[in-house]
């Protein structure tokens, strides 16, 4: 009997290689396409701290057999935010029960790289595009070939998966939608121990993470697994606003900081002061989000393609709501069960992988549609004057201020 061909994943984040670890319990073979260089962070902005929920992140963990790996990392200690206005008024935390603890971005993921074979790793791949085999028109996943920026090409692939993130390679082939800016964005600095508003965030945020909103900016503090803290300020402002001749043009710290700090100036003291001590270098997180309309049945902006489909951000990106890496990893499990439930019914493979990627997408479409619109509600909520009022009446309408 001859053997499948592999499953391509496109993309080594969470979410890749979350369906990659599941494929692998399972014994299908598979080979993940990643665009870093080797699984060293390159640098100390490798992405923050991430809360993995029960039903979701945690589940799929779960399923791959990696509980007792997460747990050994999981930080139950922190699963706490502090709320305030801009002010320092409504000062209320909340969370505690919620079964959601942090667990650090990279932490997360090279837990995930240790459950797989190295050999099922190609780093330094940074796809390109891709594009058919022939002029007929593709009727499964072998018809399409993956170019890599590095100039080579695969093919052959019994499914090719897009985990690829906002940007994706692979999602032109389902949607012309590219993610549109939003009108805001994170700058990222952090507190090291030596800092000295180190003890001030002990104080205010604890093991856990804190939110303070205003009128157009909003300040964001969570601690991570080495007791340091990063520092997020979202701002309203143009996409070009840390940009080299911007306002607060990135190359000229001492610029940048005081343009930033101008948002900020009718602000509590003690607020400030984090962002007057967040250290650099600063990163800018622009806030982008895919059209959520592209989700509705019918949409003529999603295609169905034989053989292909997408999960996590290069499906249906979405501005921090606290749902990102949860639905991410959710997307791997879907598919994963899907692909299992439709080759086991006897059809042959293509037509099998056919029906798991319209399952699957069936389950995603709104669900992904749901955390865009989520997300809106979200970002509307936290850039205004009452924002940390609002936020307290929708996550505990108990809360008592």
């Amino acid at each position: 009997m001859t053997k499948p061909a592999p499953i391509a994943i496109v993309g080594g984040g969470p979410c890749g290689l979350t369906f990659a670890r599941l494929l692998e319990t399972v014994g299908i073979d598979y080979v993940v396409f990643e665009r870093d260089a080797s699984p060293k962070g390159t640098s100390l902005f490798q992405g923050g701290t991430l809360d993995l929920h029960a039903a979701t992140g945690q589940e799929a963990l779960r399923r791959a057999g990696l509980t007792e790996e997460f747990e050994k990392l999981a930080r139950r200690d922190a699963m706490t935010l502090t709320v305030q206005t801009c002010h320092g008024n409504l000062r209320t935390t909340i969370g505690e029960g919620h079964d959601a603890p942090e667990i650090d971005r990279l932490q997360l993921r090279q837990l995930l790289l240790n459950s797989l074979p190295a050999h099922r790793i190609r780093w330094n791949k940074p796809l390109h595009s891709i594009k058919h085999n022939s002029n007929n028109q593709p009727t499964s996943a072998a018809d399409w070939q993956l170019h890599f920026a590095d100039g080579s090409t695969e093919t052959g692939f019994r499914l090719i998966v897009g985990a690829d993130g906002a940007w994706s390679k692979v999602r032109p082939l389902i949607t012309s939608s590219t993610p549109q800016y939003s009108g805001k964005m994170f700058i990222e600095g952090r507190i090291s121990q030596g800092n000295p508003q180190y003890a001030a965030a002990q104080d205010m945020v604890g093991a856990g993470n804190s939110l303070a909103t205003g009128k157009n900016c909003v300040l964001c503090i969570q601690q991570m697994s080495d007791r340091s803290y990063r520092v997020y300020m979202g701002l309203k402002v143009p996409s070009t606003f840390t940009r080299p001749g911007g306002d607060a043009d990135l190359t000229d710290p001492e610029k940048a900081r005081k343009a930033v700090l101008e948002f900020y100036a009718d602000w509590a003291p003690h607020l400030r002061a984090f962002i007057e001590a967040a250290e650099g270098p600063w990163r800018p997180w622009p806030l982008n989000r895919l059209d959520p309309d592209i989700f509705l049945e019918g949409s003529p902006d999603w295609r169905h393609v034989p053989g292909v489909t997408l999960l996590g951000d290069a499906a249906h990106l979405a501005m921090p709501n606290g749902e990102g890496v949860n639905m991410a990893m959710f997307d791997a499990l879907v598919l994963f069960d899907s692909i299992i439930a439709e080759t086991q019914k006897g059809e042959s493979d293509a037509v099998a992988l056919d029906r798991a990627i319209n399952s699957y997408e069936a389950e995603m479409r709104p669900r992904g549609r749901e955390s865009i619109l989520d997300s809106i509600n979200m970002e509307e909520m936290m850039y205004v004057e009452d924002g940390a009022a609002q936020m307290l009446a929708m996550i505990n309408p108990d809360a008592q201020p």
